[in-house]
């Protein structure tokens, strides 16, 4: 007790509340953002129409999201984390009015990708922030309040997006608009101005990123197609476009990953392919389950947005229940969380058909405290698997994956929903083929994660191969 007592005295003694203050409500805008958005898509279908673009709301945030998270301490060091923090920001905010005054799909999808931009920049300097800023065994407790935030966020964010669903959804983009000047003006007051420093090492590559966004857009344009040997052909030069990505990154001068990320021999290969085959596989509720579940069974969109709120919490919950445990539980925690998740993730494909409400909120927990038992101690193995040169890099690459795999999952849901016939009407009975398929169209990667994450956990595992140049 004298010890975390001690820790906070110097948290406030170091001034760096304010700044901690400041990026919390950073990370809040981001989660609450997330939830709320998927709550009000009902509504958003029924005013302005574009039911076959809605996995785009989640893949083109996410896509700004991924190129702007990874250059987040590139930014920092070149422009001073105040700096770059407040353009996030206004960013965001800008993001948010661009979709409040939406009167197309396609303009709403322009302001998601902006918001993208701006919120994954935000939840990048939460962890730049926190390892740059404060002593190492402060970590601890400052991430474990970041997820608290992140859960509240979870569990306001539908309440949001579920009351402005029933007076009118624009209002939902608007209420965060105001909320990312809020967060600009408390920059201006609580953040030091940037001192002046050398810029950073190296020549950043922008083609990596660049190829990033046009795989996930190929992806998710794949989504679209009525045809499915064409979205077959534009989901794997997508998956293409992705490899080459991170294989030229591997030889950039600043690169956004570790180098050994896709070398499936190397632990921190292994592990991060484990994180991007269960995220890929966890989106399937988020981009569909309240549609699928209105249509159906009249599920009012405020239910839905609290089961996903229910899922997040439970992350929460798992992660600080493990928060505490010694290294030497990481790898038995990875196989006993992946193996719940995955089992939350296949069981949706049973429980969102027959509209069961108490097996669809069994299988978001299990989801959710799943991937919260895990998460930690993937991070952590990452990290620690890694070489010196990389660790800061290794402990930003599984959030940056992470988005990948959501971005890139979300743009399948959208195939395999329209395969469904869900794109030729919202009816009972394509949603009903729909709330099949695109969960249990995972199931082969949800294999392979599962493989992965136990074959990482090993003890055993060797970290001694290297990646050839």
């Amino acid at each position: 007790m004298m010890r975390r007592q001690g820790a906070w005295r110097e948290l406030l003694a170091s001034g760096g509340l304010g700044r901690f203050a400041v990026v919390c409500l950073g990370v809040w805008l981001h989660a609450a953002d997330s939830l709320a958005t998927a709550t009000v898509v009902p509504a958003v279908i029924r005013d302005i129409g574009g039911i076959a673009y809605v996995p785009w709301t989640i893949s083109l945030y996410q896509i700004g999201a991924v190129v702007t998270g990874s250059a987040a301490a590139m930014l920092c060091q070149r422009a001073g984390f105040r700096r770059v923090l407040m353009g996030a920001a206004l960013v965001y905010g800008a993001g948010c009015v661009l979709a409040a005054a939406a009167p197309s799909m396609a303009v709403l999808l322009g302001g998601r990708l902006i918001q993208g931009i701006g919120g994954g920049m935000l939840v990048a300097l939460s962890y730049v922030a926190i390892q740059q800023s404060f002593a190492e065994h402060l970590w601890g407790r400052l991430f474990g309040i970041v997820a608290v935030i992140w859960s509240a966020g979870s569990l306001l964010g539908p309440l949001i997006g579920g009351l402005f669903a029933h007076i009118d959804w624009r209002l939902t983009f608007w209420s965060f608009a105001l909320q990312a000047i809020l967060l600009v003006a408390l920059a201006v007051v609580l953040l030091p101005r940037p001192q002046a420093s050398a810029a950073a090492p190296g020549k950043w590559s922008a083609l990596p990123l660049l190829l990033l966004g046009a795989a996930t857009l190929a992806v998710a344009e794949a989504g679209l197609s009525r045809r499915l040997g064409v979205s077959v052909a534009e989901g794997l030069a997508g998956l293409g476009l992705l490899w080459l990505a991170a294989w030229l990154d591997r030889g950039s001068d600043c690169p956004m990953l570790p180098r050994e990320t896709l070398n499936l021999r190397h632990p921190v290969g292994l592990g991060l392919f484990a994180v991007f085959a269960l995220a890929t596989s966890a989106t399937g509720f988020w981009a569909y389950g309240p549609l699928i579940l209105r249509v159906m069974f009249g599920t009012d969109p405020l239910i839905s947005g609290y089961i996903l709120a229910g899922e997040a919490f439970a992350w929460t919950a798992g992660t600080m229940a493990v928060s505490g445990v010694r290294p030497s539980a990481a790898g038995p925690l990875i196989r006993a969380g992946s193996a719940l998740a995955v089992l939350g993730m296949a069981g949706f494909a049973l429980a969102v058909p027959s509209g069961s409400l108490a097996a669809i909120v069994l299988c978001a927990l299990l989801q959710g405290l799943g991937f919260g038992v895990c998460w930690p101690s993937l991070v952590y193995l990452i990290v620690r698997r890694s070489g010196d040169d990389e660790a800061t890099l290794s402990s930003a690459a599984p959030g940056t994956v992470q988005r990948i795999g959501y971005s890139i999952g979300a743009a399948a849901t959208g195939i395999a929903a329209n395969a469904s016939g869900l794109v030729d009407g919202v009816t009972a009975g394509a949603a009903r083929a729909a709330g099949f398929w695109v969960f249990a169209g995972f199931l082969p990667v949800l294999i392979l994660g599962l493989i992965a994450a136990w074959l990482f956990a090993r003890p055993e595992i060797r970290s001694e191969s290297r990646w050839g140049r």
